[in-house]
C-alpha cells in the first residue's frame, strides 16, 4: 500500500519552528554530512504559547478512535499533552530497552522495555508522534516496538519532515505506514 504523506502548514508553525533553528555553526548529522546549524524542536518547551499551538495543531491529525504515542524521548512532551487534550491513552516509547525495573504494563517482559505506560488491547489502533521526520527510522522503530505487543501504528504526524524524509517515503511504506501527516516541511520554511 502507498503512503499518503499530508504536509498541512497551517499559519504560524514555520515560524514558530524557525525559532528553534540556529546556524550559528558547523554540525555533522546522523550521516556524517556537514551542515550549517540544526533545528531544536525541545526549544517550544520553553514557550508556552508555541507549544499549546503545536499540541492543538497535532491533535487535530490524530485519527479518532486512535490512543497516541511517542516515538522516542523527544516527543513524550508532545504526546502527554495531546493525550490529556484529546482524553486518549499514551504510549511513550523509548529509543534504548529499559533494563530494570517495570516495563510496559507493569511486565518488564512486554516490549523488550521499550515501552512506557498503561497495557492497551490488542489491535489497539495507534497514532505514533515525532517532533521531526528525517530519515523515518524512528518512526519505523516505534511502529515495529508496539507491533510486538500487537498496537496497530499506522499512521503518524511530526511538527516538521525534512528534505532528507522524502526518500523515506517508500522505506516506510514498506513497514506499513498509511499515512504521515506533518505541519510543515523544510523546504516550505522562509528564508
Amino acid at each position: 500500500m502507498a503512503l499518503r504523506l499530508e504536509i498541512v502548514n497551517p499559519p504560524a508553525i514555520a515560524d514558530i519552528v524557525m525559532r528553534c533553528a540556529s546556524d550559528d555553526f558547523e554540525l555533522r548529522d546522523r550521516e556524517g554530512h556537514a551542515g550549517r546549524g540544526f533545528t531544536n524542536l525541545k526549544r517550544i518547551l520553553g514557550r508556552p504559547a508555541d507549544f499549546a499551538l503545536v499540541v492543538d495543531q497535532l491533535a487535530r491529525t490524530v485519527p479518532t478512535g486512535h490512543a497516541v504515542a511517542a516515538c522516542d524521548e523527544g516527543a513524550w512532551a508532545l504526546v502527554g499533552a495531546m493525550a490529556l487534550r484529546l482524553g486518549v491513552p499514551a504510549v511513550l516509547v523509548r529509543r534504548v530497552p529499559k533494563t530494570y525495573f517495570v516495563s510496559y504494563g507493569d511486565d518488564p517482559a512486554i516490549g523488550d522495555g521499550r515501552l512506557a505506560g498503561e497495557r492497551l488491547p490488542h489491535g489497539t489502533p495507534v497514532h505514533l508522534v515525532d517532533d521531526l521526520v528525517f530519515s523515518g527510522q524512528t518512526l519505523r522503530s516505534a511502529r515495529g516496538a508496539l507491533g510486538l505487543v500487537g498496537l496497530d501504528g499506522r499512521t503518524a504526524s511530526a511538527i516538521l519532515w525534512t528534505y532528507r524524509a522524502d526518500a523515506a517515503t517508500e522505506e516506510l511504506a514498506a513497514a506499513g505506514m498509511t499515512k504521515i501527516t506533518c505541519l510543515t516541511h523544510q523546504n516550505l520554511m522562509p528564508g
